[in-house]
């Protein structure tokens, strides 16, 4: 899978980063559709890693860009404010460019996006998109953030398969063609659908229902049910418990936090029913799971653990 590297900051605007998710994720179900493997994964990170609050108090969780060097990644997004101050101020991110390799054409010009080309001797080169993501944002090209996504896919996929994402995005992206009647209401809908799906990804952490996902998609609560089935395969509690437990698994592997914490700050009760849950779904407690993802890495970086890890393994030896 090619891995999409997305670099949020605080008060990044959640409708680019949302976007630009959207069109990864949809590249992966239209090549599911055609009997093919998903070819994206996407990671989304921040300097210091965990909760970045966005521009609308939204938080959205994050690892940490020190986690990974470029040669890890495909493609690399960097959604901010400002992109003048982020490359000439802040002091993490341009440390981690710094140790990437040399660079070519790394300059900003205020108000644009901007491809930024970095260069590793021992990786082909990995393209890096930077750009202003605020809502004042005065752009001096036709370049969006969608775009720049939709761009990189039509290169490593088809045409075709952007032109169909960029149809599902609603965005002027290739061509505009005016679509028929019936075209632009099966658009309308699914676009709706979409939407909806993006406010629980976003209110994942709280008491949500399914009336008031139907509500922000401005739909009954019955066609709501039957649309979002036919558009993702599941139903929307479903894919608001799938949604939930990415998060914890990311916080399981990323963060110390007890479980549950864990629990509470993902809409999930506490400790114990996220047990309950959590076996349910993967067969083994969170704690065991955290462990496993410790291992795994460990390993994966050829670093040897030390006694505490060898315990660990002892530990994943002797459960069920």
């Amino acid at each position: 899978m090619r891995h999409i590297g997305l670099l949020v900051f605080q008060e990044c605007s959640i409708a680019t980063a949302g976007a630009i998710g959207d069109a990864f994720r949809l590249a992966n179900e239209f090549e599911k559709a055609g009997g093919d493997e998903p070819p994206y994964r996407l990671s989304v990170l921040s300097d210091e890693g965990g909760l970045v609050t966005s521009s609308s108090s939204i938080s959205i969780w994050t690892q940490s860009l020190e986690r990974y060097s470029l040669a890890d990644f495909h493609a690399f997004f960097v959604a901010c404010r400002d992109a003048t101050e982020t490359v000439e101020s802040n002091d993490r991110f341009l440390s981690w460019i710094s140790r990437q390799g040399s660079i070519a054409s790394f300059g900003v010009q205020q108000g644009a996006n901007l491809a930024v080309v970095c260069r590793n001797p021992l990786q082909s080169t990995v393209p890096i998109f930077l750009f202003d993501d605020g809502p004042d944002t005065t752009r001096t090209s036709s370049v969006t953030p969608t775009g720049l996504a939709l761009a990189r896919i039509e290169r490593d996929l088809s045409s075709d398969t952007a032109r169909k994402i960029a149809r599902v995005l609603q965005t002027n992206y290739i061509e505009q063609n005016k679509p028929e009647l019936d075209d632009a209401s099966i658009t309308t809908t699914t676009e709706k659908i979409r939407e909806s799906a993006r406010w629980i990804r976003e209110n994942y952490s709280k008491p949500i229902s399914v009336a008031q996902a139907a509500e922000s998609a401005a739909m009954s609560k019955r066609n709501f049910q039957r649309r979002f089935k036919c558009e993702f395969d599941m139903t929307p509690l479903e894919y608001l418990l799938r949604t939930r437990f990415e998060v914890v698994c990311a916080m399981l592997r990323n963060t110390d936090l007890p479980v549950d914490k864990i629990a509470r700050r993902c809409g999930m009760g506490d400790g114990n029913r996220l047990g309950r849950l959590f076996k349910e779904r993967y067969g083994m407690a969170p704690t065991q799971f955290r462990v496993q993802q410790h291992v795994f890495e460990s390993e994966e970086r050829g670093t040897t653990p030390d006694e505490g890890w060898n315990t660990a393994r002892e530990m994943l030896r002797e459960t069920p």
